[in-house]
């Protein structure tokens, strides 16, 4: 039987996928995140790549095929949100250091299930005309998305509210509650709300949460950085992957790029990041005009131990369930399918 009232610890792009699948099938939720508007946490860091193409082409073919699948996932969101949860992109296009190295990209993604094609100069000016000097030849994977991620948990998580969820921001998690070998609420800073079930889906945060009930939750975190640039013209079509930048144009026309960093608190970082996106975007897209940094975040991404679920339940402890995986924009609404099956069970 399905539990009769369900809470869900975290508003990011995970928990806003759980609550818009959940509150379809017509269960009792309460959604509580201690930021003051969904996707405001480590999803507000995440680049929203919906994407094979950027990963390693030797990973399982059913990981593989997790990642094709959450490219359908997001075509039939998007189509249920009339066109507004994706962002407005043909694709992804990819070139590494030589022509020998984007071929045999391409070929290999290919031969996992890919739709690739690759393109040669003329047709990359084409179809990226902000690109001063295109690659001898470029991979090109049409069917890939991407979303700008605060706005795609807030468009999930009212969605959910139409639905009759209850949504509780402002106010951290401070601990589980349990009964008979059973969950039984959640603490707040005030009151305990009481749940006939927890799902803990909280990022970063979400060790802390179950850490009394599940030790072993092998969660570790690393972080990564999200540089946002505005412009005043000029777009990019595709996502970019090649030029020694991951880029790609938001909704609204602003840029983000996607960094690797291995420190979060210092200053000069996020400085160094910013002085090198920038001079890669006027080297590589001058035709964007007066791009200018305007925020470099840095985000702590939850992992979890290799061979461990994406949903977790407590060995001893009915009625818990931690939701946490990465890269966690694209396995989101795969996350939200098994948490959904497990509920009916």
């Amino acid at each position: 039987m399905a539990p009769q009232h369900i809470i869900i610890i975290g508003a990011g792009i995970v928990g806003a996928s759980i609550a818009h699948r959940l509150s379809l099938a017509g269960a009792k939720i309460t959604i509580i995140d201690r930021a003051q508007a969904p996707g405001l946490g480590v999803s507000a860091a995440s680049f929203g790549w919906i994407t094979c193409a950027a990963g390693d082409p030797g990973i399982p073919d059913d990981v593989y095929r997790q990642r094709l699948q959450a490219i359908d996932d997001y075509t039939l969101l998007d189509r249920e949100f009339g066109g507004r949860l994706c962002a407005p992109l043909r694709g992804a296009m990819v070139w590494g250091a030589s022509d020998a190295e984007t071929r045999d990209w391409a070929h290999r993604h290919a031969e996992k299930g890919s739709q690739v094609r690759l393109v040669n100069g003329v047709e990359i000016t084409e179809l990226e005309p902000m690109i001063a000097e295109p690659p001898a030849l470029a991979a090109c994977f049409s069917r890939e998305k991407a979303v700008d991620v605060g706005h795609a948990c807030a468009m999930l998580v009212r969605a959910a509210r139409d639905r009759g969820a209850e949504l509780i921001l402002g106010q951290k998690a401070l601990g589980l509650e349990a009964k008979g070998g059973r969950i039984s609420g959640v603490r707040l800073n005030r009151q305990v709300l009481a749940a006939d079930c927890v799902i803990v889906a909280a990022g970063a945060a979400s060790a802390d949460i179950v850490s009394n009930f599940m030790p072993d939750h092998g969660i570790t975190m690393s972080p990564s950085a999200l540089v946002t640039l505005s412009v005043d013209a000029g777009r990019l079509n595709h996502v970019i992957d090649g030029g020694g930048i991951e880029i790609r144009s938001l909704g609204n026309g602003d840029l983000i790029a996607a960094c690797c960093v291995e420190h979060c608190h210092d200053a000069q970082v996020r400085e160094v990041l910013a002085e090198n996106v920038l001079a890669r975007v006027q080297q590589l897209f001058p035709g964007i005009k007066n791009p200018a940094v305007d925020n470099v975040r840095i985000g702590q991404r939850p992992f979890v131990a290799e061979g461990r679920p994406l949903v977790s339940t407590a060995p001893h402890l009915e009625g818990l369930y931690l939701a946490v995986a990465h890269p966690g924009v694209i396995l989101a609404p795969e996350i939200s399918r098994q948490l959904a099956g497990m509920l009916s069970r």
